[in-house]
């Protein structure tokens, strides 16, 4: 793939073949990186800019100029970058007003109602729980015969600790974990939208639930902002919908981390003597694994140059974490796993203002539930081989279907 420098919108746009993202993707977006700064390509009908290289993805996630709120810039982005009509999911317009989908003052104002549940202190808290809970999933896993570690263990974990947080029934683990895995990963449209008014349904129920039945929980915490004026309805139902999703994001680097893992058992034999590494282990699986190929499209309220290349205001970008922590300019012999590598400044976890709020979490999750497995299964072992791992379809994610592994004490 060659690309040459660019200082206007090429005529003709590239293309990224969802199957090589899915087979290769770290080859695939090392094309790119290699090729150009940024890469004009159509995607599901638009014109977007592939952004691959370490350095320019950390300044451009930093960047004040670069927007995520595709719905307020909506008609200027059809207008403008629109290259093909065709049809895309349309997810309720009032469960798109979290945090996660705003800038600016908005956004600075959603995300510090939510991040209170994710201080230090609470951090340390959640930990002995995680524990629990990871230790009796743990003891209900059958010995001796294949089991999907993804389905049977990590999304139970992270699914449970995430709505006890939030205050959700734990009866309603597996459904909403089912309708959170069809909206953000699915590649069928009717069922994407089948499942985000699922989960915007839900919401709105579980609003008129935490106002007759409060808790001292994240869900009831919003609910009362909410009443004293500090958010909108809209703003509620979307957070809830944000946080239900984000509750199951730790099953995609403990299904990752324990693939990599299982994958070198030098590495894993020593983890398991000295478990005090499994932190440090987790900032390279996330590094390694990003959970995101591409975070969600951005748009440029300015110009934007990098390297040759002049990105002009008004356009859609896609940004690449996982391309950006396999930069070799960035990251030495960055696609070998090599749990005493040097991580810092990775961007598994994003950067800038929309880093990822329960970055935390996620990291204590992932280590104690890699811990727990393995001290009480140590010689496990994979079912199939590595390189026919299952993952799942889709341009944005980084995650397993399934993880069939043969668990031995």
């Amino acid at each position: 793939m060659t690309v040459k420098n660019l200082s206007k919108i090429p005529d003709v746009l590239g293309k990224i073949s969802m199957r090589d993202l899915v087979i290769d993707p770290y080859g695939t977006l090392a094309a790119i990186r290699e090729s150009s700064a940024a890469f004009a390509v159509e995607s599901v009908g638009y014109r977007m800019w592939v952004i691959t290289r370490y350095d320019d993805v950390r300044r451009v996630l930093a960047d004040p100029s670069v927007l995520r709120d595709l719905v307020e810039h909506r008609r200027e982005i059809n207008a403008h970058c629109m290259v093909r009509p065709m049809r895309k999911a349309h997810l309720p317009h009032d469960s798109r007003r979290s945090l996660f989908d705003r800038d600016g003052d908005d956004h600075h104002r959603l995300r510090a109602l939510v991040g209170g549940a994710f201080t230090p202190a609470r951090l340390k808290e959640l930990g002995s729980k995680v524990e629990r809970v990871a230790k009796e999933l743990v003891e209900t896993l059958p010995a001796g015969e294949p089991v999907d570690l993804v389905s049977r263990f990590a999304i139970p974990l992270a699914g449970t600790v995430g709505l006890q947080i939030l205050g959700v029934s734990a009866g309603d683990r597996d459904e909403l974990a089912a309708m959170s895995r069809a909206m953000i990963g699915s590649l069928d449209i009717d069922e994407i939208e089948r499942a985000a008014q699922g989960l915007f349904d839900y919401a709105k129920r579980l609003i008129a639930i935490k106002k007759v039945q409060p808790g001292d929980d994240l869900c009831t915490s919003l609910l009362r902002a909410h009443e004293d004026g500090q958010m909108s309805a809209d703003e509620l139902a979307s957070t809830y919908i944000l946080m239900i999703i984000a509750s199951f994001e730790p099953a995609s680097s403990i299904g990752s981390g324990a693939l990599a893992l299982l994958s070198h058992p030098d590495q894993l034999a020593r983890l398991i003597t000295e478990p005090e590494l499994f932190p440090a282990c987790v900032e390279e699986i996330v590094r390694y694994e990003s959970p995101f190929r591409f975070v969600p499209p951005r748009y440029t309220a300015a110009p934007l140059q990098l390297d040759g290349v002049t990105i002009p205001a008004g356009e859609l970008l896609l940004i690449s974490p996982a391309a950006a922590n396999r930069d070799p300019a960035r990251f030495p012999s960055p696609d070998e796993f090599d749990m005493t590598r040097q991580t810092s400044g990775h961007l598994g976890f994003g950067h800038g203002t929309h880093r990822c709020l329960g970055a935390g979490l996620g990291r204590v999750q992932t280590a104690i539930a890699l811990r727990t497995l393995f001290q009480r299964f140590p010689h496990t072992s994979l079912a199939e081989p590595a390189d026919q791992a299952h993952w799942q379809p889709g341009k944005f994610m980084r995650r397993l279907a399934d993880l069939p592994v043969i668990l031995k004490d």
